[in-house]
């Protein structure tokens, strides 16, 4: 989007802001996210109670509390979609070298700042550096520290302040916290002091197996990992309290995604869209006396990609039609997400009630190096607190080939499905209902395909895919927010 585009959309967000009864929020808005936190380790919502009290007495005190599904299951893809409101394919952060958040697309960030938000940033995670764009509509922005976010929070003032704080944990590296093993029971297994995610790398291939003790090893530390986010969480709770403003404060807390441990036969996040890696935690404090109250029962699972609408629609602000919308507004059913660029594969997931759909289509044939841990190096190493060394240079550039000239949704060859029914207590069990399938893939392909006619390849200009035609260069992507036509089920 060039200038002008932009100054016309964030002008129309500003101008919307205006006249409106009743009125917006004008207190602090506070977004916390985790990093890959999955709902069944939270008491209350299928986790042992007492292993994160602050997040579990969050979710009861809030205005709403229950589960939200995750737009994808890879952090760049999930994160991106959380802080602009659009589906993977929309924002097109699809992939780590598809990883920086393009300019022409508003932030959270920068819809606030139109409705008169000054906005400060958190975030200490390589997917949401400033160097890949996430920066944006901040004006202050900094790795997140513990210290320096507690004190942006217990310095809140009655003016209008947006604040996002994403804490890295529960995701790698997994760590021993030994002051919270008394919370995991009485049956710990020996763990080791530390996991980093390279020592993860030989699980990430389906075809090897977790052993069973390993497992639970792993699934231990990243319990005791839980903890200490929620230790965090209860510091920061403490500090909004401690500014006066806890309650003129619309808080969200919710994740990223969440964390697999061989459910689907892999290990980490970002491999498949199984329910342990799309279902997370949300809770929605709303300012005290506010007019407005969250639609969906807090039995429903709805869209984390709904709380960008959610936070601007509150402040004000006009919701575009592109966005998923808000909470305070009933929506369609059903939650789609996206994966895109595995192993020759690309993964789709609609989620309506208890049932799953998931669909795969195929760019390529396997390539048998994808899976190969790549050598040590210093980049690696550095790497090491963020994600895996997965998959091989080589075999992403000849997958990568193939994907870009392939139609992401339909694919080479007949489409695989599956149906799962999502269990009360966690868990999933395939269901064999083909015509429950077959209507639940007719609404996938509709909700996919909103936004305009064919299946363009990635990185085609995002106004051409909102409008179905070239944008033009004086209007650049502003059509990215304003002229886009809502797709059922964002």
């Amino acid at each position: 989007m060039d200038r002008l585009g932009r100054l016309f959309l964030l002008l129309l967000l500003l101008l919307s802001s205006c006249g409106r009864s009743p009125g917006p929020h004008e207190g602090p808005i506070v977004l916390i996210t985790f990093d890959s936190l999955r709902a069944d380790v939270v008491g209350g919502l299928g986790g042992t109670p007492g292993l994160m009290p602050h997040l579990e007495g969050l979710l009861r005190e809030a205005d709403w509390g229950g589960r939200a599904i995750a737009a994808s299951s890879w952090n760049g893809s999930a994160t991106a979609s959380l802080l602009t409101g659009l589906r993977p394919w929309q924002h097109q952060v699809l992939w780590p070298g598809r990883a920086r958040l393009l300019p022409e697309l508003v932030t959270l960030a920068e819809a606030l700042a139109a409705s008169g938000y000054e906005a400060s940033g958190y975030s200490s995670s390589l997917w949401t550096s400033r160097r890949l764009g996430y920066a944006q509509g901040f004006g202050n922005f900094a790795a997140f520290h513990g210290v320096n976010a507690t004190e942006a929070l217990s310095s809140l003032k009655r003016e209008r302040r947006f604040v996002w704080i994403h804490i890295p944990q529960p995701g790698v590296p997994y760590l021993r916290r030994d002051r919270f093993l008394s919370r995991l029971g009485p049956k710990v297994p020996p763990l080791p002091a530390r996991v980093l995610p390279r020592q993860l790398e030989t699980w990430f291939d389906p075809s090897v197996p977790l052993p069973p003790a390993r497992r639970r090893r792993l699934w231990a530390l990243y319990r005791l990992n839980a903890a200490w986010a929620d230790d965090r969480l209860g510091r920061l709770l403490a500090s909004l309290r401690k500014s006066g403003q806890w309650d003129r404060t619309l808080l969200v807390v919710t994740a990223n995604h969440g964390e697999e441990f061989g459910e689907k036969g892999q290990i980490f996040h970002g491999g498949n869209l199984g329910r342990q890696l799309l279902e997370v935690p949300l809770a929605v404090k709303l300012p005290e006396g506010f007019h407005r109250r969250i639609a969906p029962p807090d039995t429903a699972r709805v869209a984390a990609a709904r709380i960008w609408a959610t936070l601007v629609e509150a402040a004000g602000g006009e919701i575009p039609p592109a966005v998923a919308p808000s909470l305070f507004r009933q929506a369609p059913p059903g939650v789609v997400s996206e994966l895109y660029l595995g192993n020759g594969t690309n993964q789709f997931s609609l989620v309506e009630g208890d049932h799953q759909l998931v669909w795969e289509s195929r760019f390529a044939p396997p390539d048998p190096e994808y899976y190969r841990p790549a050598p040590e190096n210093g980049e690696r190493r550095q790497r090491d607190r963020d994600a895996l060394s997965i998959p091989s240079r080589a075999a992403l550039e000849r997958l990568r080939a193939a994907f870009e000239a392939t139609p992401p949704l339909t694919g080479r060859g007949r489409p695989r499905w599956t149906l799962e029914i999502w269990g009360s207590r966690g868990g999933s069990t395939p269901v064999d209902d083909p015509a429950r399938a077959a209507a639940m893939e007719q609404r996938l392909r509709q909700i996919w395909g909103a936004f305009g006619e064919g299946e363009p390849p990635p990185g085609e200009e995002i106004g051409r895919w909102y409008t179905g035609e070239p944008p033009s260069r004086k209007q650049g992507n502003s059509r990215v927010h304003s002229s886009a036509v809502r797709a059922s089920g964002s």
